[in-house]
């Protein structure tokens, strides 16, 4: 595993692994309530979604942070486990699958989202007005907390870091969720990293230099 190269401090949002250590197996008598949703039983949709929507948010925030995005990425999971409830097989929580399903929902989410930014920057760039985004006055305070730096982390490598760093999914995990291979998220890891240390290098000595008389 790569060594984050400043403190992860993910509170709220918990970890894959913290989380599925308080979960019990899945009992047959959830096993059903899952086929009855699956089926279209209100009773049994309205448990499933009470069952899954905190481990649901709480994946979200982590990819997404919390904001609109992330409550309509939230919502947007949410049908997706009621769609897919005929799916589950039983094997392992059902958290756990709908956490899965939370992460690929985000995935899908912030991939969009970059490639709107990137259009809009283009047709800013060809003369179309674009609002500039506002400027954080984070920046003028040394350290800033993680969320800030991982933000100007180019997205792929966040997403790794986030799903690796944050969530405790593995390698072959992320892999899988992402859709890439596993080289490839060693990489995006190992450059995601690279671009803290980088950033969190800068604005120490930036810092130090501030506070000499």
């Amino acid at each position: 595993m790569e060594t984050s190269p400043i403190p992860f401090a993910w509170e709220p949002f918990a970890s894959r692994a913290t989380a599925d250590e308080s979960l019990a197996a899945t009992t047959v008598a959830d096993a059903e309530q899952v086929r009855r949703a699956a089926a279209g039983v209100e009773e049994a949709r309205a448990w499933l979604v009470k069952r899954v929507v905190g481990p649901v948010r709480a994946v979200i925030r982590t990819l997404l942070g919390d904001h609109a995005d992330a409550d309509d990425a939230a919502q947007k999971t949410l049908i997706e486990v009621l769609v897919g409830a005929r799916s589950y097989r039983g094997e392992g929580s059902i958290e756990a699958w709908a956490r899965k399903i939370a992460v690929r929902t985000a995935l899908r989410h912030a991939r969009g989202e970059r490639r709107r930014s990137t259009a809009a920057a283009t047709a800013h760039e060809d003369g179309d007005q674009v609002p500039a985004r506002p400027q954080s006055s984070a920046r003028d305070a040394l350290p800033r907390p993680v969320m800030e730096y991982l933000a100007e982390v180019p997205g792929p490598q966040r997403d790794a870091l986030l799903l690796h760093h944050a969530l405790g999914y593995t390698v072959p995990e992320v892999a899988e969720l992402s859709e890439v291979s596993q080289e490839t998220v060693r990489a995006r890891l190992r450059l995601g990293i690279a671009a803290l240390r980088k950033r969190v290098r800068q604005e120490t000595l930036l810092g130090a230099k501030k506070g000499r008389p």
